[in-house]
């Protein structure tokens, strides 16, 4: 089908993965660009996800919707009732107004009427897309690593790169599934034209493995002195109920998101999306490369550069 593509939540460490992908499968990219400055899209457009005129006027001429903007950690469950389910309302009422032809929510894995105020969230924006009948299709992301984010397995990435101290829940005997970023964003784009994707929700995943194996996949990977530690669940618990009030750099509904029943991934994402998952040790080394070429070119820009004239050779 390839167009025009509205993508919302760009300028999130995925949303800017995704936009290299677009253009290599010939798509144009929209980006509604809200708080945060969206770089590399072809078309940006000032909105807001509780702004309906600015939506209808992005969702305007394109041909499809990538629906990745969301809330993920807020203290009180109201202010993801209004981002992730009032946002996605007011969007799919946009698009059903529209001649786009394909919306697809990028939903995630941790969805569980047990996994607190986010994944409750996260579970009703899906609900509203799916009133949209074959024009939708859901993807549910695993844990996502490798696009620079300052969360989940992504943050334990980045604490081993930097030697640092890795904190556990519990015993680190939580199941994750891990993926490195760029095995998720062809699978987006993809759904945005196959045709076996009307309609349908796919469930990405990874290695399935514990928190505990993967913080020490992450040391190897890194040769770093990092120390794995583990943090008591009940010392958790505690911290979450602060959390409601108290600036922790812990949010309410993360434990529950933890240990809330994931579902199983789906074997049709394969030929459907073309979802082939490497594995960790391999994405892993995809990212120790991808940091050092960032250290290495942000270590050049901060080079002081000596004028032509005092770096010329006397003459004679």
């Amino acid at each position: 089908m390839a167009g025009t593509v509205l993508l919302t939540g760009a300028a999130g460490a995925v949303g800017a993965a995704l936009l290299d992908v677009l253009r290599a499968a010939s798509w144009r990219s929209r980006c509604l660009e809200h708080r945060r400055t969206v770089r590399g899209a072809d078309e940006i457009v000032r909105g807001d996800l509780a702004d309906p005129p600015s939506l209808a006027r992005a969702v305007d001429g394109v041909d499809a919707v990538l629906h990745l903007a969301a809330l993920t950690h807020a203290r009180r469950p109201q202010p993801y009732a209004e981002v992730n389910v009032g946002g996605t309302i007011a969007l799919v009422e946009a698009f059903r107004r529209s001649q786009a032809r394909r919306l697809v929510l990028v939903s995630t894995r941790a969805v569980s009427p047990r996994g607190g105020a986010y994944s409750v969230s996260k579970l009703r924006a899906e609900k509203v897309v799916r009133s949209l009948g074959p024009r939708q299709a859901i993807v549910r992301l695993p844990e996502v690593y490798g696009a620079g984010g300052a969360e989940g397995v992504d943050r334990l990435v980045s604490l081993a790169a930097a030697s640092r101290t890795l904190a556990l829940p519990g015993r680190g005997g939580h199941e994750v599934s891990p993926v490195l970023v760029d095995d998720v964003v062809g699978p987006l784009v993809a759904a945005l034209d196959a045709d076996a994707a009307a309609g349908r929700t796919y469930t990405l995943a990874g290695p399935a493995m514990t928190t505990r194996s993967f913080a020490e996949a992450c040391v190897a990977a890194f040769g770093s002195g990092s120390r794995i530690v583990h943090v008591p669940i009940s010392a958790l618990a505690v911290a979450s109920t602060l959390a409601r009030v108290a600036p922790l750099p812990f949010y309410p509904d993360q434990l529950r998101r933890l240990l809330a029943p994931k579902p199983g991934p789906s074997p049709e994402a394969h030929a459907d999306l073309g979802f082939w998952p490497r594995g960790v040790e391999e994405g892993l080394a995809v990212t120790r490369e991808r940091l050092g070429r960032r250290k290495e070119a942000r270590s050049a820009s901060a080079r002081p550069r000596i004028p032509q004239a005092l770096g010329r050779r006397p003459h004679g």
